[in-house]
């Protein structure tokens, strides 16, 4: 169980990761990570002939490429975020679905390197570059832009920068983590990315349960991932049929949800607010 969960936790902490920025710090409503994790499974695929280095980056562009649409659409077209990501979602399963026409099968790496080494260097490379990333001043604004975003209006500092920093970190590492998994599961399709987002909420609150703080914080995302998959396992050893899974973690997001707010009031009520 404890290989199962370390490894299911390597392929999707990129995505993770990408989430952190987009849905924690920047706090977008980025449905469209779905659609990169996907995306970049789909671009891996179509290079899977090139170089390992290459293929890889296939994926990370392939989620960029979603992210890329959803920027133009929202900072160019004025369409508000989460329309914008619904849009970009359905653009982007109809793209799929002329590339793929299916389910894809016999997706492979060389024999010359093992599939888990491949996810240690990969998180290897992956959490260092996150690392730099949040100690850096762009870090720093992600979180300031998601708390308050007029910051950079009030000192005539262009927000689109920002944005568009975080939507192509967040969506290349979902693609990312969309090609490890199609790489481990041997097939790339259409319904892999089904219920990506409720993953993503899931985890993000489990990390947050577990690591306190405002800052941007690595620790977040890797607490909860391992969380996420931890507590799958535990369930299904107790018996949950894993196709309610999903329902389970909505329960889990409105909980979460619901204690918070009471939280809140209750702190409100107490202050005399």
């Amino acid at each position: 169980m404890i290989y199962s969960i370390f490894e299911q936790s390597l392929i999707a902490l990129p995505l993770i990761f990408g989430a952190y920025i987009t849905l924690s710090l920047l706090k977008l409503p980025d449905f469209s990570l779905e659609s990169a994790y996907l995306f970049g499974a789909v671009f891996a695929y179509l290079a899977k002939d090139l170089p390992m280095p290459l293929v890889i980056l296939s994926s990370i562009a392939g989620g960029m490429t979603v992210g890329m649409v959803v920027f133009f659409l929202n900072q160019t077209l004025k369409i508000p975020y989460l329309l914008a990501a619904i849009v970009t979602n359905g653009l982007i399963h109809g793209l799929t679905l002329f590339l793929l026409k299916g389910s894809v099968n016999g997706f492979s790496i060389a024999n010359s390197i093992n599939e888990f080494t491949l996810l240690l260097i990969v998180l290897v490379i992956i959490v260092t570059i996150f690392f730099i990333l949040l100690a850096s001043e762009m870090g720093y604004c992600f979180a300031i832009y998601g708390n308050n975003p007029q910051f950079f209006d009030n000192h005539q500092i262009s927000k689109k920068i920002v944005v568009l920093s975080g939507v192509l970190c967040g969506h290349g590492l979902a693609g990312l983590s969309g090609f490890l998994f199609s790489l481990t599961s041997g097939v790339v399709d259409l319904t892999m990315n089904f219920g990506i987002i409720m993953l993503c909420l899931t985890s993000l609150m489990i990390g947050k349960l577990l690591k306190k703080g405002d800052h941007p914080n690595l620790i977040v995302p890797i607490l909860g991932i391992i969380g996420y998959f931890l507590m799958q396992q535990i369930l299904l050893k107790m018996g949950l049929n894993l196709k309610y899974f999903n329902a389970f973690q909505a329960l889990f997001v409105l909980t979460i949800l619901f204690i918070g707010k009471r939280k809140i009031t209750y702190t409100l009520d107490h202050l005399g607010v």
